[in-house]
C-alpha cells in the first residue's frame, strides 16, 4: 500500500496530526492526491527532475490553446502516478489564468 504526505485541500500544504506529527495519506486517497499533484506540477518546478510537469506558464496560461491539448497534458501527468490507467479529463472552466475540472481514473477521481 502506497502512502504520501497528506496535503491540505485548500492550501496544498502539509497537514499535521493531532500530536503534531506530519500526517500521511494512504490508499485510496494517496493515489488521488498524487494525481492532483502531478496535474498541478508546473514544468521545471520539480527540483529532482525538471523535465516533468505541465508547461502551464510557457504554453497554456494566457494563450489560446486547444482544449484537447490541455487534456492530453493532464492525462500524461496522471499516468505518471504508479497504478493509474484509464484516465479521462473533464474540464469545466478554462480562463486566461486558470482551469478547473476533474480527472477520473481507474482508482478514483480528483478535482483540479
Amino acid at each position: 500500500m502506497a502512502a504520501t504526505l497528506l496535503l491540505d485541500r485548500t492550501q496544498w500544504d502539509l497537514c499535521l496530526t493531532s500530536t503534531g506529527d506530519i500526517a500521511v495519506a494512504v490508499e485510496p486517497y494517496a493515489q488521488e492526491q498524487d494525481v492532483a499533484s502531478e496535474c498541478r506540477l508546473i514544468l521545471g518546478e520539480a527540483w529532482y527532475d525538471t523535465t516533468i510537469g505541465i508547461p502551464y506558464i510557457t504554453d497554456i496560461l494566457g494563450r489560446a490553446v486547444p482544449v484537447q491539448l490541455i487534456k492530453e497534458y493532464l492525462v500524461a501527468a496522471a499516468k505518471r502516478v504508479p497504478g493509474v490507467a484509464n484516465v479521462t479529463v473533464y474540464l469545466s472552466s478554462i480562463t486566461a489564468r486558470g482551469l478547473s475540472g476533474q480527472v477520473q481514473f481507474n482508482g478514483g477521481a480528483t478535482t483540479l
